[in-house]
């Protein structure tokens, strides 16, 4: 390959700048393909063998030919027109596109450089290969399609059922009437805590500043906490899905009292490597069950759905956090949330 830049911002000359340029050109791990435009169309002059790898073509068997004419597919013929106009008018082209390899069509992430040499027009084609993410991206789609089905399922033609049972069964006597309301009202909390479950492990589309201690604060007041004492041991912003957080802080407060005791005092704070712990002073959890205690079903409470750790793992998965349980210094339980993106105030 023969490029020779000047020194102005498009080119440079120093031997030793030219050696590394042709040495990333050679081990890029994406491909690159150098084109010459000759009346508009993107002649082949180089590729590196990433190309050869991923479009999986002859390279020999390119040069000096139309790149359009191997990797363009006809219904996006349109597209690369546009891409190759911008080009000759020195423009920085990127978008998703889609072309065709040995093996079939596949999705690129595709970046359009272009230069000057001597009165003739070049550029350079960087294409990253995002098949796979995209299908990955198409079934978490299809599967969210899914659970948002399943949840207007639940939440529409099991519970307005529930609430017609739970009228009729004010009208029995008062013994049978409080264990079949009883009972009901139980079935209704295992349909809030599953639908709580398929909103929360959804991917999140947005994080924002949020400070915990006000977060924290709020979701406190939210849950029936007894004589229990929330304490706020550290200041932090940290980047969340508010009403995502706010579920992961209430089920883990609802969690302490319900197993630590109606004066549990539940602690708030930082953790040195980056991240929340949330602790209490409660009876803890044996090392032995700490793995379980994140399953779906798991519970040591006999009115218990055994959901809301799991909700706490769903939430912390669908923001990309690590949470675990360790003991707190006061021989409780302490949920440690690392892997979190924290913000430092202006």
């Amino acid at each position: 390959m023969s490029v020779h830049w000047t020194a102005d911002k498009n080119h440079m000359t120093h031997p030793d700048s030219v050696s590394r340029f042709e040495n990333l050109f050679e081990l890029i791990g994406d491909p690159v393909v150098e084109f010459e435009l000759i009346d508009t169309k993107p002649i082949v002059r180089t590729v590196n063998p990433a190309f050869g790898e991923v479009f999986g073509y002859d390279s020999d068997s390119m040069l000096g030919e139309s790149l359009n004419e191997f990797i363009v597919p006809p219904e996006a013929d349109t597209e690369a027109t546009r891409f190759d106009q911008r080009t000759a008018d020195g423009k920085y082209n990127s978008g998703v596109v889609t072309r065709l390899t040995a093996d079939g069509p596949r999705d690129f992430l595709y970046r359009g450089i272009p230069y000057e040499q001597d009165g003739r027009e070049f550029g350079f084609a960087i294409y990253t290969d995002i098949t796979e993410r995209n299908k990955r991206k198409q079934q978490l789609q299809q599967q969210k399609q899914r659970l948002e089905q399943f949840a207007a399922v639940i939440s529409h033609d099991i519970r307005n059922p529930l609430n017609v049972a739970k009228g009729r069964a004010e009208m029995l006597d008062q013994e049978h009437a409080e264990v079949i309301t009883t009972n009901l009202s139980r079935i209704d909390d295992i349909i809030d805590d599953v639908l709580t479950v398929v909103w929360t492990g959804q991917p999140v589309d947005g994080v924002e500043d949020v400070t915990v201690s006000a977060i924290a604060d709020q979701c406190w007041r939210h849950v029936e906490t007894n004589t229990a004492t929330l304490t706020t041991a550290d200041e932090a912003i940290i980047q969340a899905d508010p009403d995502r957080f706010k579920q992961l802080l209430e089920n883990l407060f609802r969690n302490a009292v319900e197993h630590g005791g109606e004066d549990v005092t539940v602690t708030v704070g930082t953790v040195a490597s980056g991240g929340l712990f949330i602790a209490d002073d409660g009876t803890g959890i044996p090392p032995e069950d700490r793995e379980e205690v994140f399953n779906r079903g798991y519970s040591t409470a006999t009115d218990g759905t055994g959901l809301g750790l799991s909700i706490v793992q769903g939430i912390c998965d669908a923001h990309g956090w690590n949470v675990a349980v360790t003991t707190s210094k006061a021989g409780g339980a302490r949920f440690e949330i690392t892997d979190i993106r924290t913000v430092t105030p202006d």
